[in-house]
Formats: C-alpha cells, structure tokens, sequence
C-alpha cells in the first residue's frame, strides 16, 4: 500500500527547510548531542524522518533517523506531530518553557453525546427495576454489564490519570477559565491538541 506521507516527502522537505531551528532541535534530542549547528530534513514517511545534520567544528553530514511512535495513520497527523514533537523537544532541551493553560474548553455535544448516552444507558441497565431494565438485563447478562463498568472505571482513570499529567506539566491553575472551544481535551474524551498554543505550519 502507497504511504501517504512518503508521497509528499518532496513538499515536506522543502518546507521544513524552512524551519531549521526546529530541525536542530529535533536531531538535538534524538541524538543526545548539543553540538548540532545545521540540520536538513531529507525524507519523510508515516513510520519516521531521514534528517542530515552537522555539528560544530565539523564540515561532516551526518545522518539519522527520528521515528514517529506511534506511526502516522495518514498526512493530516503530519501537522499535529510535528508540533508536538517540536515542542516536546525544546522543552526537553530548555529551549522553551511549557505554556501555562489559562482557559478550559468544554468538548462539542458531538464528542460528548456518544459517550454520555452510553453510560447512562450502562447505569439504568444496571439499577433499573422496571420490565423493560430486566428484559435488557436477561438479554445481555450481569457478566456483561460487570464488564461494562470495569471498562469504564478503568478508561476513565487512565483519562484522570492523563489529564492530570497535562495540567501538571502546563501549570494549570485551580481557577481556570470555562470557555469557548481552544484548547480540545477533557476527560470525557480526552483530545489535547498542543498546535492550539503553538500556531500552524501548513
């Protein structure tokens, strides 16, 4: 199957060439050295980068490889994972400070509707006493509806817990803001999508 974004290695190439303080820093922290002056973008594809970079005192290209984990699933995540990616790296390198998050987005009801039906259907199914809760509750079976709730305790502490990283490492204050969508994440679906911050490459 064609990779989508090895099809636009080319474009991409020549675009980040514009932004080479980026490149460095990428290849600052994959390699773990602090010597690189230049660095060039050669290739591109949904698994990870070819980049060439150079160091100081040192007329030599050197190349490495700089992976994406997980790997891209199309060229729209090109975008959004190298601005995170950018941003993890000058963070990781000083070269930045994580931003303070200062305001809260709430989800659309097309995010939150979905799920919210789920588990209220899930808590009537479950303390429902009428003919209809029993008719659900003989169809599906308490084994399945035990399930039902492990799955949701456990999906929504790893939510809690991932939610708490990120306002842990942005400095959330306890008096945010509620306001109109910004910054997509919260733990109902928890999306966080740091170019909200950081601006637009393409």
């Amino acid at each position: 199957m064609d990779d989508p974004v090895a099809a636009k290695s080319v474009f991409l190439s020549m675009y980040m060439s514009n932004h080479p303080d980026t490149l460095v820093a990428y290849v600052m922290q994959h390699t773990k050295n602090r010597q690189v002056v230049t660095a060039s973008m050669t290739s591109i594809d949904s698994k990870g980068m070819h980049l060439s970079y150079t160091v100081k005192g040192s007329d030599v290209k050197n190349t490495t490889r700089v992976p994406f984990d997980p790997p891209l699933l199309g060229y729209e995540e090109v975008k959004p994972r190298l601005m995170a990616m950018k941003v993890d790296a000058e963070v990781d390198l000083g070269m930045a400070k994580n931003p303070t998050i200062t305001t809260f987005a709430m989800p659309s009801l097309k995010h939150t509707l979905p799920t919210f039906s789920l588990q209220i259907l899930l808590i009537w199914a479950t303390f429902s006493r009428s003919p209809y809760g029993a008719i659900f509750q003989q169809f599906f079976g308490w084994q399945i509806i035990r399930l039902s709730w492990v799955i949701l305790v456990a999906a929504h502490s790893a939510e809690a817990s991932y939610m708490f990283h990120l306002t842990s490492k942005h400095k959330t204050p306890f008096n945010t803001k509620v306001s109109s969508p910004a910054w997509v994440w919260s733990a109902v679906d928890g999306k966080f999508d740091p170019t909200d911050a950081y601006g637009t490459y393409f």
